[in-house]
């Protein structure tokens, strides 16, 4: 798979304004939702797509299946809403939708991207914490981040060392 929702948690306000363009992309059921940590540190979750999906192998009726584009999909006209992938996902993402009885959970809004738009989410955050890439993308910027900070914490320490000098 290419790209997933990737969150830079630094930046989430806990804004929930993902979690309101997710449910009005997907008829007023959003796909993602806000978890707060010690009622201090938002973070928006919402499906991993994993390469090695738990919820693919639990599914009974193969309702769940993975696309090399789009990640993992459910085909809700098989889907008989059993909740075995609801018990199987690690980060209990998935939910059983309460109007059709049917498995939902972020389907990386692929009628958004086959025409060239980002995910709602990831359109509407106001802080850019959440991003579209690949795995890849995110590895080379973080080394890349953690570099500059580096270099910064360097030259910052060089100057302080260079302070103290000249007032011996």
């Amino acid at each position: 798979m290419n790209k997933k929702v990737y969150l830079q948690p630094y930046m989430c306000l806990g804004c929930e304004e993902c979690v309101e363009a997710c449910a009005k992309e997907h008829k007023w059921e959003p796909n993602s939702h806000i978890q707060w940590v010690d009622k201090v540190y938002p973070v928006s979750l919402r499906c991993f797509h994993c390469e090695d999906s738990p919820c693919i192998k639990v599914c009974p009726v193969d309702a769940i299946k993975i696309s090399k584009d789009f990640g993992v999909q459910v085909d809700d006209r098989v889907c008989i809403g059993c909740g075995s992938c609801v018990l199987a996902c690690p980060f209990g993402i998935p939910k059983i939708n309460s109007a059709n009885g049917k498995m939902v959970k972020c389907d990386l809004c692929i009628d958004r991207q086959k025409e060239g738009k980002l995910p709602a989410c990831v359109e509407n955050c106001p802080t850019h914490a959440l991003m579209l890439t690949d795995f890849e993308d995110v590895k080379a910027e973080k080394k890349n981040a953690t570099a500059r900070r580096m270099v910064e914490a360097g030259t910052y320490l060089r100057d302080v060392i260079d302070t103290i000098r000249e007032g011996c």
